[in-house]
């Protein structure tokens, strides 16, 4: 297994057409092709129904694709993790944070508690918990929607609250919503991301159907809010990233905003510690 394979796997489950895929993955579709044979190969079995148009999968390729995202987060989590053990700087307080967060709500609290010797891993929420729960993090500052099943048997302490708001550039008219429908230029999270469960289950829970395809799609908060404020499209942020004003909230209903805390999570204290 390689792991570029897992991202040209992801690239021809969003285009559907080896050609774009091969393009997107800057190679021949010769080369593209051949990749995807040794990952099948690999793996057993054929991903691709490549008889119909666009390309579907085949039952094991959405079985595959449903843990595709996850591989590729836990292979890179893995990396941070071994760098992270690594360190130069001796007895460090280990944090883990999601990339949002570390890049915005961590300094603050860092200058709080004027901390002098730690060391900061940008992790996926799983491999921010996983890593409180395995011993390689002292603390995990990530985001909680309630979903709190996968926290069981961590010491949790909320120290923050934000949302998720559908935003545009400012002057724009991007997104809107007529009748259950949600309509324009919209860009979303990509499947297996927590932000992008958290979203369709909002928009499922309220019966609103996207009416065009995506016209882009990111595992990257930071990236998408740069293509709104480009006025790319629209996309549900952080609100804690929204420091300037280039974004504002699209006119939507209430129940867009989705609402979720920030916690510190931690190991619990041994008994006999």
């Amino acid at each position: 297994m390689e792991l570029q394979w897992i991202d040209d796997f992801l690239a021809l489950c969003q285009t559907r057409n080896f050609t774009r895929a091969a393009q997107a993955r800057c190679t021949t579709q010769s080369a593209y092709s051949r990749r995807m044979q040794r990952l099948e190969e690999w793996l057993g079995a054929s991903l691709f129904d490549r008889e119909r148009r666009p390309v579907t999968l085949t039952p094991a390729g959405e079985e595959f694709l449903s843990r595709a995202h996850r591989l590729r987060d836990d292979i890179y989590d893995a990396r941070r993790a071994v760098l992270s053990v690594s360190s130069h700087l001796e007895k460090a307080l280990r944090i883990y944070a999601t990339n949002t967060l570390a890049a915005t709500f961590l300094s603050p609290w860092l200058m709080k508690r004027e901390l002098r010797n730690y060391s900061v891993v940008v992790a996926s929420v799983s491999g921010c918990i996983e890593a409180v729960k395995r011993g390689h993090a002292d603390l995990a500052m990530i985001p909680d929607f309630g979903d709190a099943e996968h926290l069981a048997g961590l010491e949790l302490e909320t120290i923050g609250e934000d949302r998720l708001i559908l935003a545009q550039r400012r002057g724009a008219r991007l997104a809107a919503l007529e009748d259950d429908m949600l309509i324009g230029r919209l860009m979303v999270y990509a499947p297996g991301t927590h932000y992008g469960a958290r979203i369709g289950a909002m928009l499922a829970a309220h019966g609103v159907r996207l009416r065009d395809p995506p016209v882009c799609e990111s595992a990257s908060a930071e990236a998408l809010l740069a293509q709104v404020e480009a006025g790319l499209g629209a996309a549900f942020i952080p609100a804690i990233l929204m420091r300037g004003d280039k974004a504002v909230r699209c006119a939507v209903p209430d129940y867009f905003d989705i609402r979720y805390k920030i916690l510190l999570a931690r190991a619990p204290k041994r008994k006999d510690a």
